[in-house]
């Protein structure tokens, strides 16, 4: 009986030992697992913002070579995405991340959403917020506003408005590539030339190309390391610079083709370092509907948002321990119009004699077939020789700015022809041309000193008279080609001045003015 009764107080006793024992394990165990989650947890979101920050790159370089690629199909860039728009609070926003129902697109020159849907992209970021997406919009191939040249009418004379008009859509909403390859290539040349001439001309000194003009090369892209000089502005809604000055600016970056970049939700906006587009809301950190955006070009660094000038594709993230203004937690994507041109050559785009002009430009070709009709003796072939000119508008004196001899019985190989100046902030001035040809007796057409000149034919190269735009030219005797010689589907056409027959001399082998047999000379613009 003792014997039974020991032994169940044995068992109680280790029973109650084990359960104590257990019960120590399970909170050991609870205790490492706490530990491990703390430092793991931190490890998760880390690696999801890791993975976040791998996916923007790939997406972001994904639109990149997405739009590369559509311009090399559709001669042009598309169009930007209009946002969709809404209320909050008092006010009237643009989503950040809801596109309008219709995707309808942004007029010439306005930024939006990236058009996911046509490049076969992502639209939204992995952050919720649409990629957002600035293209220069004289390559953007919209068919509607395709290229035609802005003109003037002031006291009763046509004129052409300056180059910075042409490509200013405030000023000229014909201005697109209109998805034609040689406008395309024109336009990009034209954008080319205008920054190169804007860069070696400081606008304290120069009058012609003032930096004021890079209005015309925007968007553009910061030059690495030039961040350092943006605070965030709470009171304007994006970052800003006591030092940007026009030329501060413009030497600081770079024109391009286009910019994609990831934003932050609103609530972080100041971390995109948003200078570029436009003002806060309130303090939403919603953009302002489109109504409410202004002029697509307001004046220097004024309006109602900050400069199109993007961050540097390799900016990096930056935390200042200092000041929260100048954080940037912002992605950008970008191709400068120099890489534009390049990747347009490697596709075998904008090698053609045409595609080598600007937008102002014709390229132009002679073909002489024009013999002399002596008083006695054989017929020899007549040289024949073309003049590009300027005319003062003030004293009416020419100047010469370009020419060419054609040997008889030849062609010309061709050229890019000015129609109109792009060098001065005045109104252009119309370039003349002039068609002579060199007597056997060596001088360059008549010799007779008679005021109605020593020119064969002489006149306007295109007529800017846009009322008579469509208006068949006259062959020279006035005008070659008539404003519509300019427009996308025609002006990468070749011009081709044809001049043939025999032309009467004097006694003295110079050519005779009032003679019986008179050269015809004939221009079409064909491929």
């Amino acid at each position: 009986m003792m014997h039974r009764t020991l032994t169940r107080s044995l068992r109680r006793r280790a029973m109650r030992c084990a359960r104590g024992f257990l019960l120590m394990e399970l909170a050991l165990a609870l205790v490492i697992i706490g530990g491990l989650a703390a430092m793991l947890i931190p490890l998760f979101a880390m690696q999801g913002k890791l993975d976040s920050a791998r996916q923007d790159v790939l997406s972001l370089q994904q639109a990149r070579d997405a739009l590369v690629s559509y311009a090399n199909i559709g001669f042009g860039l598309p169009a930007p995405i209009r946002f969709l728009e809404g209320t909050s609070g008092s006010y009237t926003v643009a989503s950040h991340v809801d596109l309008s129902a219709t995707l309808e697109a942004l007029g010439l020159g306005r930024p939006g959403a990236l058009p996911g849907a046509v490049l076969g992209v992502p639209t939204v970021s992995p952050l919720q917020t649409a990629y957002w997406y600035d293209a220069q919009p004289a390559l953007r191939n919209d068919k509607a506003t395709a290229f035609y040249p802005a003109v003037a009418l002031s006291d009763g004379v046509w004129s052409f408005k300056t180059i910075a008009d042409q490509f200013d859509p405030d000023q000229n909403t014909t201005m697109s590539t209109g998805g034609v390859r040689a406008q395309m290539c024109r336009n990009l040349n034209s954008l080319l030339d205008i920054e190169q001439k804007i860069r070696v001309n400081p606008s304290a000194t120069e009058t012609g190309y003032l930096r004021d003009h890079i209005n015309v090369t925007l968007p553009r892209i910061w030059t690495k390391g030039y961040e350092g000089n943006f605070e965030w502005s709470p009171a304007l809604g994006y970052a800003t610079t006591a030092t940007a000055t026009t030329d501060a600016v413009f030497e600081n970056s770079s024109a391009a083709a286009f910019v994609v970049v990831r934003r932050l939700p609103p609530s972080q906006r100041r971390l995109d370092r948003m200078n570029a587009v436009y003002n806060v809301v309130g303090t939403t950190g919603m953009d302002p509907a489109l109504a409410d955006r202004g002029l697509v070009y307001p004046n220097f660094l004024a309006g109602i948002r900050g400069f199109r000038v993007y961050e540097n594709p390799l900016t990096p993230a930056s935390d200042n321990a200092a000041a929260d203004t100048q954080d940037y937690d912002g992605r950008v994507q970008a191709v400068s119009l120099n890489e534009f041109s390049s990747s347009l050559h490697q596709a075998g785009m904008c090698t053609a004699p045409a595609e080598s002009c600007k937008a102002n430009q014709l390229f132009v070709r002679f073909v002489n077939y024009v013999n002399s009709a002596p008083l006695s003796g054989s017929a020899q072939g007549m040289t024949l020789r073309w003049e590009l000119m300027n005319r003062d508008p003030t004293t009416s004196a020419y100047t010469l700015l370009q020419s060419g001899d054609v040997s008889s019985g030849t062609n010309s190989s061709g050229a890019c022809l000015d129609t109109f100046n792009t060098d001065v902030l005045t109104a252009p001035r119309t370039r003349y041309l002039r068609v002579s040809f060199i007597s056997p007796a060596g001088s360059v057409g008549y010799a007779d000193g008679n005021g109605a000149g020593y020119w064969y034919r002489g006149g306007v190269l295109v007529d800017p008279t846009y009322s008579a735009r469509s208006t068949a030219a006259d062959d020279g005797v006035t005008r070659w080609r008539n404003l519509d010689a300019l427009a996308a589907v025609n002006a990468g056409l070749t011009v081709t001045v044809t001049c043939t027959g025999s032309h009467t001399l004097l006694g003295s082998n110079e050519l005779n003015r009032s003679g019986a047999a008179k050269p015809t000379c004939t221009v079409a613009q064909v491929p």
